[in-house]
């Protein structure tokens, strides 16, 4: 039997310190748009909710992760 290791991938990195916070499946789900970068209005289309849900749940994300800002988010989930 032979065993690896190695770094997780972004994705599941990114995945695992989403939870870490309590992120919801929804907000991290935004978050990535967010890493993408499509402002509010792009993410309110492409999840067919109203802008002002995509806002409720950035202000969520970002109160639980105790952050300011969508570039923080990014950093955060994705830099790693």
């Amino acid at each position: 039997m032979v065993l690896v290791i190695e770094p997780a991938a972004p994705a599941d990195l990114a995945l695992m310190v989403a939870q870490s916070y309590g992120l919801t499946a929804r907000e991290f789900e935004i978050a990535q748009l967010v890493a993408r970068g499509l402002a509010t209005a792009e993410i309110s289309e492409e999840l067919f909710i109203s802008p002002h849900t995509v806002r409720g749940h950035l202000k969520a994300v970002f109160g639980k992760a105790g952050i300011s800002s969508r570039g923080e988010l990014v950093a955060l989930l994705f830099a790693g």
